[in-house]
């Protein structure tokens, strides 16, 4: 008897696993099968499904009354396509009910992304203060146009004619036709000669009218030294005394001094390694006096706090874009400014572009060379003026408002 309920059993247990054999688990990144049906209906690709799931779908968003309004793009004002450049970041539109054809043909450029290709050279023997700064600003403005650009940096080390050719070479086989070059004026000849007119070179350190001639090509940055000089002479009660350095920037400006101010009594130069300023500011006559300092911002300070040190006291203390810097703050103290004056160029650009470029490293608020960079790589990534910079190019050259200044104990404060 056990053994005929041992074998039903058994028999029993063998049919019941048979049945769940037939039983898929569905299990993770395994495929499912599935006994076919004796009879199947075809199933239709949904081939407009899946070109929605692989392109971008555009927004769309609607109104009270249950209208579709679709989102207009925003346009940009952005620079030219220049031949040869690379055109990225294509979208291919697939609206409802475009046949492939139509879907092939319709490409959609994101102009906010057009390749900007751009060359900075420089002679590091010469510049090499201003270029590193100078590089800064031009990425820290792309960055903030979302360009996707590409920077080639050549230091020509010198402005010998044979390295500036070389590079312009390495310009023109890299395909560039925006340049940034921070060469003197002693470079525009040659510069006259290898530029071609298919370029577009910007000179932030050179005034159109220090050179006699020049390449169309060119487009001229510096800031006018004249026009400052003009502005601040209004302040001058005669007696001008005026004191420089013996530096390529000092003696450009003792050069915009003389062009405007022809009646001054002593011009004194200030030595590099000077360090005797009470012979300097008792002997030479300051007192009730007009003093123009063309003098870098160190030798300033020191001038106007030996100044009250001594009790001399001139009548106004000027000075051009060189003390237009935070530092003269801290050096001096607030007494030690109350006469001066300072000119600026420089002019307020918008918030997040001036931040932008200070995370970059540049400073286009205080440092003058940053700033005319600025001026450029704005005019050559637009191809002409525009809103963003306030200071415009005319004629091949950019055209400043010079402003007065007083300094205050945080800062710097216009003379209105």
């Amino acid at each position: 008897m056990k053994q005929i309920i041992a074998l039903i059993i058994l028999v029993f247990v063998f049919f019941g696993c048979t049945q769940r054999q037939t039983v898929q688990l569905k299990m993770p990144n395994k495929q499912n099968t599935f006994a076919k049906p004796a009879k199947t209906t075809p199933v239709k690709e949904d081939k407009i499904t899946v070109v929605q799931e692989l392109e971008p779908i555009d927004i769309v968003e609607s109104d009270n009354k249950g209208k579709i309004i679709k989102e207009e793009p925003i346009e940009y004002e952005v620079a030219p396509i220049i031949e040869g450049d690379k055109i990225e970041n294509q979208k291919i539109s697939a609206p409802k009910g475009s046949s492939e054809n139509e879907i092939e043909n319709k490409i959609e450029i994101d102009t906010t992304k057009v390749k900007m290709k751009v060359a900075f050279l420089y002679p590091s023997n010469l510049v090499s203060k201003y270029a590193k700064s100078s590089i800064n600003t031009v990425s820290g403005y792309l960055s903030h146009q979302d360009s996707d650009y590409e920077l080639v940096v050549i230091d020509t080390e010198n402005e010998s004619a044979s390295r500036i050719d070389s590079a312009f070479q390495e310009v023109k086989k890299s395909n560039i036709k925006n340049v940034i070059a921070l060469f003197t004026p002693n470079a525009v000849g040659t510069l006259n000669n290898v530029v071609s007119g298919d370029l577009k070179v910007y000179l932030p350190l050179i005034e159109k009218k220090e050179v006699s001639s020049s390449n169309s090509s060119l487009i001229f940055g510096s800031i006018s030294y004249d026009e400052q000089v003009k502005k601040l002479i209004n302040y001058s009660s005669g007696n001008n005394v005026m004191f420089y350095q013996d530096s390529y920037l000092s003696l450009k400006l003792k050069k915009s001094y003389e062009s405007v101010v022809s009646d001054t009594r002593l011009k004194k130069e200030i030595s590099k390694h000077e360090n005797n300023f009470k012979g300097i500011v008792t002997g030479s006559g300051l007192a009730n006096s007009t003093l123009f300092l063309n003098t870098d911002i160190v030798k300033t300070s020191l001038i106007l706090s030996q100044l009250r040190s001594y009790d001399v006291y001139p009548k106004a203390i000027l000075s051009t874009q060189l003390s237009y810097d935070p530092l003269l703050m801290t050096l001096t103290q607030d007494k030690d400014r109350d006469k001066l004056i300072v000119a600026n160029s420089i002019d307020v650009v918008d918030k997040e572009l001036r931040d932008e470029i200070a995370t970059s490293g540049g400073n286009i608020v205080y440092e003058w060379v940053d700033y005319s960079t600025l001026v450029g790589i704005n005019y050559l990534y637009y191809g002409k003026n525009s809103s963003l910079v306030p200071t415009k190019i005319e004629n091949n050259q950019a055209m400043y408002n010079p402003r007065l200044f007083r300094s205050t104990e945080f800062g710097f404060s216009e003379i209105k």
